[in-house]
């Protein structure tokens, strides 16, 4: 061996560069490890105009949000499954909530039973939430709610005085009503991305040019090469987008960030002698498990306006009050068009109506996954997906607890509301796919164990919400960000002890 290929086969590849890909990166480039970072989209792919004063987007230019083109719906046939190949992915069109999940939230799983639960608790992931909050210039609120704990944030807020009394009847549903903690949430700044945080563009740039971090564009992982005889992963296969042709890159441990669905289909994907089903599939899970957060808009009309920002959240109840893992949460629509309208009634910050994304959740089952199709075919020729998943009949009914929950705590409050909206949106509308490649003590219910390590390969990773044994009703970015920190850690301390 070459010193060159001897130095490639001790870098870390890392797969994606959304927030748990560029969290990852970014740890591993701060330990000495060398990383190489591959990325499916075009370098300037990412390219737009973000405008922020005080937390409030006032100009925003960015590519447009499609779908991918080659799934086919083989459960809800109006299930969707959004896709942007960019640097960044997703977070070129990322509102930024950045929840913690709670201790209830990784113990609610138990209640269910032994293929819902979690290998880790919460006090296993608190260090890592700290350690990449700093990097999101979190705006958020002080108090500890048992659904909600208190994050380290840069910037403290609290709700108007006219939330008070709100908060105060949410006690009674066994709710907490909060600020919900937002990324760069109180920040005046000017970025060149579609967003105010931009995964790459905020994390992996700065990375980028201090050359700490080697980067391939246009760079689509097609499969991990594993070696029977080395007992790991020795190299990833990508196809160069410019030139159509499959290239390797040798490596020590990989990473896969490409997201619950782009995870799962480059280990079905890794197939061999020793895992014709994919890379250590040795239990059939792989892809399976595969859960969403099904999505509701609700939209009050009041007799006396509110307060619009810092935006609200009504909390799901506490476990005591919920079926397991059946129950939804209340996000206050916000932002800069909504602060224009109130000025317009001469009523600054506040308005008459209030606007909710209501997030519930839905148990993960083996009926609900993602596999590959080889009777269809993408461009370059490899197989395109099926996508089954459907919502189960539990998830209605916990949508619509959370949305009579808001109207009973406003009428309480005085008021008087009344339902001008509310729909329920198609699967995968919230764009929060994840379990794809769950976290499980046993290989019986899980790819992973419980550092985020494959049970058959540990020298692979996988740091994005496809690890995610259940899935709580809180946008799953921060809590990706950690468990791929976290992951990434372990990974070099395991290349400086020799164990990989």
């Amino acid at each position: 061996m070459s010193s060159r290929e001897r130095l490639a086969s001790e870098r870390v590849v890392v797969v994606g560069s959304g927030p748990p890909g560029a969290a990852a990166a970014h740890l591993l480039s701060r330990m000495g490890v060398d990383v190489l970072l591959l990325e499916a989209g075009s370098q300037r792919a990412a390219l737009g105009l973000t405008v922020r004063v005080r937390g409030f987007t006032v100009a925003k230019v960015r590519r447009p949000l499609g779908q991918r083109p080659d799934y086919e719906a083989t459960g809800d046939p109006a299930a969707e499954l959004f896709e942007d190949v960019a640097p960044g992915g997703l977070t070129n069109h990322w509102s930024c909530a950045v929840p913690r999940f709670s201790p209830e939230d990784f113990a609610d799983g138990e209640r269910a039973g032994d293929a819902y639960t979690w290998p880790i608790g919460y006090d296993d992931v608190a260090p890592w939430y700290a350690h990449v909050e700093p990097l999101l210039r979190v705006a958020g609120g002080s108090a500890e709610y048992e659904q909600l704990p208190a994050g380290r944030v840069r910037h403290r807020v609290t709700l108007r005085r006219d939330w008070e009394p709100i908060a105060t009847q949410a006690q009674h549903a066994g709710r907490a009503v909060a600020p919900m903690p937002y990324a760069y949430g109180a920040e005046t700044t000017v970025t060149l991305s579609g967003t105010v945080f931009n995964s790459f563009v905020r994390l992996l740039g700065p990375e980028l040019r201090a050359g700490r971090i080697d980067t391939r564009f246009d760079a689509r992982v097609l499969r991990l090469e594993w070696s029977r005889e080395k007992r790991r992963v020795e190299a990833v296969v990508f196809r160069n987008a410019r030139t159509g042709a499959e290239e390797s890159v040798a490596c020590r441990a990989v990473v896969l960030a490409a997201g619950a669905i782009g995870s799962a289909e480059i280990l079905l994907a890794s197939s061999s002698t020793e895992f014709p089903q994919g890379l250590g599939n040795t239990e059939d899970v792989l892809g399976r498990y595969l859960h969403d957060h099904p999505l509701g808009k609700l939209v009050l009309d009041l007799d006396d306006p509110v307060s619009i920002h810092p935006p609200a959240y009504m909390t799901r109840p506490t476990l005591d009050r919920a079926p397991p893992l059946y129950t939804a949460a209340c996000v206050q629509w916000s932002g800069a068009s909504l602060f224009a309208r109130s000025l317009l009634r001469r009523s600054p910050g506040r308005l008459p109506w209030v606007g909710f994304n209501v997030f519930g959740t839905m148990a993960p089952t083996r009926d609900n996954w993602v596999a590959l199709d080889p009777s269809k075919t993408r461009r370059d020729g490899s197989p395109a997906l099926k996508l089954h998943v459907r919502h189960p009949p539990e998830a209605g009914p916990a949508l619509h607890r959370a949305r009579d929950d808001m109207a009973e705590v406003l009428a309480r409050a005085g008021l008087r509301p009344q339902v001008r909206l509310w729909h329920v949106e198609p699967v995968g509308e919230s764009k929060h796919y994840g379990g794809t490649c769950r976290m499980h003590a046993s290989a019986k219910y899980g790819m992973l164990d419980r550092w985020s390590r494959l049970h058959a390969a540990p020298n692979v990773a996988v740091g994005d919400s496809a690890a995610f044994t259940t899935g709580p009703e809180k946008n799953p970015v921060l809590t990706a960000m950690a468990l791929a920190a976290r992951a990434a850690n372990r990974i070099a301390e395991d290349m400086k002890a020799g164990t990989i």
